[in-house]
Order: structure tokens, then sequence, then C-alpha cells
């Protein structure tokens, strides 16, 4: 991945990364976990990421950096997609 921008990272050290992916260029998620549980890293898509639940406080900060609301509670909005759908 590159152009990474960290947003979010947890009190046990997990940290989490907004770039794009090598290729299409894609939006993904980066999440780095922390050295003691092995550092594994795992990417995502955004649109993925922020389907995802149970909701944690890494996806209202993406949804900050990205400038978007939540609209979770709108009954019309199923999910987020890609912006290449």
């Amino acid at each position: 991945m590159r152009d990474l921008q960290q947003f979010a990272t947890s009190s046990n050290g997990d940290r989490w990364f907004l770039g794009k992916r090598e290729g299409d260029g894609e939006l993904a998620v980066l999440h780095r976990a922390n050295l003691p549980s092995g550092g594994h890293e795992t990417e995502t898509l955004v649109a993925d990421f922020l389907n995802t639940k149970p909701f944690g406080p890494e996806r209202e900060a993406l949804l900050q950096v990205l400038g978007v609301g939540d609209d979770t509670g709108d009954d019309g909005q199923e999910g987020y997609t890609s912006a290449s759908q």
C-alpha cells in the first residue's frame, strides 16, 4: 500500500491507516496489530471496513478522515459501496 495516513490507534498499540492499494489504487484500510500480538497486517477495502460489524472507534475515526456522515441509522442505506462500483 502507498500514501498511508494513520487515522486511529488503540490503547493496546494496534494502528489503522488509510492508503491506496498497489495496482488498482483503490482506497483501503491497513490494520497493523501490535507487536505482542504478532504485528500482523490486514488490508481491507474502505467499503468493506465501514460495513464490518460490530462498529468500533476506528470506524468513527475513518468516517471523520473521509469527511462522510454515518448513515447507519438510515433505513434506505444498506451499506457503503466502493467508488469504483
